[in-house]
């Protein structure tokens, strides 16, 4: 039968990695819909729809605060199943550390320092058990230092999707201003946090982009979910 011994094969691993982690993971895994909560559904239906209208659309896909894990290992697995024979990179910038550099623009949001720190090793093995290591490349460090480093080893590098999930002023300013020139036309910066009180770093970073690119994108509204919340989508 096709997939027979591929599932075998990918069945046998997760067991394996299962036990070295020391959780029983499957059970759940399994049956995601009966744990779901509908507000997180709904976040990665949104951002289904949104890689879905930028499938055209020539360029890589990068996630700036990877934190888990979780919505990297989505957008690489939605491009297998959407684009398996493109050249589309899935590229994963983030510390690894948690929140630690605020900028006045992020108010009391500095009291999270620490947050959201992230398990690269973890990641790695699931990048290794599910074969995406020739898909998603990870990029460690802080995104003012590991990005510019990036876009001058990779001076064709151009992105079709550029998922912004950092929270806070600083690395969101540079997100924009840096990629600006590397986003295709119809390509899309989407924003997790834009106009949430309790992170205005991000949102004051987009709303001074906008002053000064306005002329570039459109602004879009993301239905039927909580985050991600609003795009801007290059003309």
């Amino acid at each position: 039968m096709k997939f027979e011994n591929k599932d075998k094969a990918y069945l046998q691993n997760r067991k394996t990695l299962e036990g070295e982690l020391g959780i029983e993971l499957w059970n759940i895994v399994d049956h995601w819909p009966l744990y779901c909560g509908i507000a997180n559904l709904a976040r990665n239906v949104a951002i289904i729809d949104l890689v879905r209208s930028t499938l055209d659309v020539p360029g890589h896909i990068a996630e700036f605060g990877c934190w888990r894990g979780a919505n990297l290992m989505l957008l690489a697995k939605l491009m297998e199943i959407f684009d398996p024979h493109s050249l589309k990179e899935i590229h994963g910038f983030d510390s690894f550390q948690g929140l630690t550099t605020f900028a006045t623009e992020d108010k009391d949001a500095a009291e999270e320092e620490g947050r959201y720190k992230g398990d690269l090793k973890g990641l790695q093995a699931l990048i290794d058990l599910y074969e995406l290591q020739d898909t998603i490349q990870i990029h460690k460090g802080l995104i003012g230092n590991t990005l510019p480093e990036f876009l001058e080893r990779r001076p064709e590098a151009t992105f079709s999707l550029v998922y912004c999930d950092t929270d806070l002023y600083e690395p969101t300013r540079d997100i924009l201003t840096m990629l600006h020139e590397r986003l295709s036309k119809g390509g899309i910066f989407v924003f997790d946090e834009w106009n949430i009180e309790k992170w205005p770093g991000e949102t004051v970073a987009a709303r001074e982009f906008i002053a000064t690119h306005s002329d570039h994108y459109v602004q879009e509204h993301v239905r039927g979910t909580r985050q991600p919340n609003f795009v801007l989508r290059k003309m």
